[in-house]
C-alpha cells in the first residue's frame, strides 16, 4: 500500500464525520472536485470498493480516528 498524503487522510477524516463535498472542500480550502479527487486516491490506494469501505479501512488501520461530539 502507498501511504496516503496528509490531504487524503483529512479528506478521509471530514467524510467520515459527515461533511458533504462542499464542507469538505471549504475545510480543505480547495474546490469540490478537488476534495473528492483526494477522496478517490485514497480510496485506491487502500484497495477500497469505494469511499466508505475506504473509510472503513483507514480506521481499522488506526489511520483515522472516529469523529467525537459532531464537529
Amino acid at each position: 500500500m502507498r501511504p496516503l498524503d496528509a490531504e487524503e487522510l483529512q479528506a478521509l477524516t471530514l467524510f467520515a464525520s459527515g461533511k458533504t463535498a462542499e464542507e469538505m472542500a471549504l475545510a480543505l480550502g480547495v474546490s469540490k472536485s478537488m476534495a473528492l479527487h483526494y477522496l478517490r486516491v485514497a480510496a485506491r490506494k487502500l484497495g477500497a470498493r469505494n469511499r466508505v469501505h475506504a473509510v472503513a479501512i483507514a480506521m481499522r488501520m488506526d489511520l483515522i480516528k472516529p469523529a467525537v461530539g459532531g464537529d
